[in-house]
């Protein structure tokens, strides 16, 4: 998925990348955006998914979200990962690493991670 993106060979700047529900997961997303494109989903059974919640309680700004916000965003996770998240993307973008790899590093336990 980010491959094509990273690697196409091409003068166009890509500033999103379409993916069916098996081109995403959490670390993908977060790769996308620190790669400069957005990662668009076309999720399978968009109605049973649920979204993290970026603050906990209940804040009106999100008030119109509350039927599908079920986790809150393990921040405390991010910063622990930040460095080591900023030093694949800087290697991503600079061509030393591969996508596939980079993804399989930060997804090998992703339910350890995320719950």
């Amino acid at each position: 998925m980010m491959k094509g993106v990273v690697r196409h060979c091409t003068d166009i700047e890509i500033d999103r990348n379409y993916v069916d529900t098996h081109g995403q997961s959490v670390v993908a997303f977060a790769f996308c955006h620190l790669l400069g494109f957005k990662l668009i989903p076309r999720f399978k059974n968009i109605g049973s998914r649920k979204l993290y919640h970026p603050e906990n309680g209940r804040n009106e700004k999100y008030a119109h979200l509350y039927p599908v916000l079920s986790r809150l965003v393990n921040w405390d996770l991010i910063r622990k990962q930040y460095e080591q998240i900023i030093k694949f993307a800087t290697a991503l973008r600079l061509g030393n690493e591969s996508a596939e790899t980079t993804l399989k590093r930060f997804t090998r336990d992703t339910k350890h991670y995320l719950n």
